[in-house]
This record gives C-alpha cells, structure tokens and sequence, in this order.
C-alpha cells in the first residue's frame, strides 16, 4: 500500500508536547515550513501505568499505544509497544500490520531491526554515536534511505523537561514498508530508549 497525507511526507519535525510531569505521551507533527500538519495522541492507559509513570522510572516496561492523526484528526498509523518489550508494532487505521521496529540487545551504539508484516527483516536503524542522537534508516543493501535526528532546544527545556523534537528526512524514492517504519522510527526510538541528554542505563543497550 502507497503512503499517503503524514505519512508521504519527506521530512516531518516531531515534537513532543513539553510538560514538567510526563505522563501521557503527545507530539505534533510539522512539515519543513513549519506548519502543523499532524499530531500523535496516547491511547487511554491503565490506572497502574499512570500511577507508575508518575511515581516510578518504569517507562521503558509500560506498554504504549500512539495514535498518528491528520490535521484534520484522521487516523494515519497506530503504534504499540507492548508490556517488557523492546518492540513498536505499526498497524494501518484499519488493523493491517505495516511491520514492527525493534531494538537489539547488545552492547555498543543502538541499532533497531526493520520487519515487515510478515516478520521478514526489510532494513534497520542505526545511531550514529553512542549519545544517539543520529540515526540512519537502512535498507537490506545497507543503502540509507531515512535519517532521523534528535534536535537540541535549548538549555532550559533538555534540563527541565523530558520532551524531545525529532526530525525524519525520507528519501523520495524509498518503498513501502521502510517509508512509513522510517516516519515510525522516531516514536519507537522515543518510547523504547526514552531519549535524554544526561542517559539512562538502557541506552547502552544497543548494537
């Protein structure tokens, strides 16, 4: 299936919302003008995933399901990762699986396995240093098709704020369904590392 509207863009800069206490996930999305064209809502959690966000460092166990949605508040993807895993499954609006992101357990700089529906491995993400900051999205031929960068924001919001601003760049050409894993790259690296700037004893968790 062709992308379409979020999804066939070539760059998106995600942004999560800033909050002194994190405890639902939630972006917007801009295109290179700078204009919204689309937002990333958390699915209702459990009470016990709420408390444990608030009082606990539990992120990286708890599950999470991020809705993307239009500018005008259409459906576009459903990602989920589920209890203790590692993995972000990708599902059309209509329940069809896109494939799933998933990171390696090793040690050295981050690197996250593409799959797609079938589970057949289609590609991968890899940081480009071990702060993962830069990651490059690449197909079996190792070629890149994708980029995804964690931007800086200022001293004030990496000290106070656990929010983070990814830009995804996706080369024109790329196919279906390492374009829209590409786009899904940034919210797995998101909820699967829980990006910060001074760490987090996963982080050296990768490949």
């Amino acid at each position: 299936m062709r992308a379409n509207g979020v999804l066939a863009r070539q760059t998106l800069v995600v942004e999560q919302k800033t909050k002194v206490f994190e405890l639902r996930n939630q972006y917007r999305i801009f295109d290179e003008s700078g204009a919204q064209i689309g937002t990333v809502e958390q699915q209702k959690q459990s009470a016990f995933a709420f408390i444990a966000r608030l009082g606990t460092d539990w992120d990286l166990a708890l599950p999470v399901t991020l809705n993307v949605l239009e500018a005008d508040g259409r459906p576009a993807l459903v990602a989920h990762k589920p209890w203790f895993r590692m993995t972000v499954d990708l599902a059309r609006p209509d329940g069809s699986r896109v494939g799933s992101i998933q990171k390696r357990i090793r040690m050295g700089k981050a690197r996250f396995t593409l799959a797609d529906m079938t589970g057949q491995t289609v590609g991968e993400v890899r940081a480009q240093n071990w702060r993962a900051k830069d990651f490059d999205v690449r197909d079996l031929n190792g070629q890149r098709v994708a980029n995804v960068t964690k931007k800086w924001r200022g001293l004030a919001r990496e000290a106070f704020t656990d929010a983070d601003t990814y830009v995804v760049n996706v080369q024109e050409q790329t196919p279906e369904p390492l374009r829209t894993l590409a786009v899904g790259a940034c919210l797995a690296i998101d909820i699967v590392m829980k990006q910060k700037d001074y760490g987090s004893p996963m982080d050296l968790l990768g490949s």
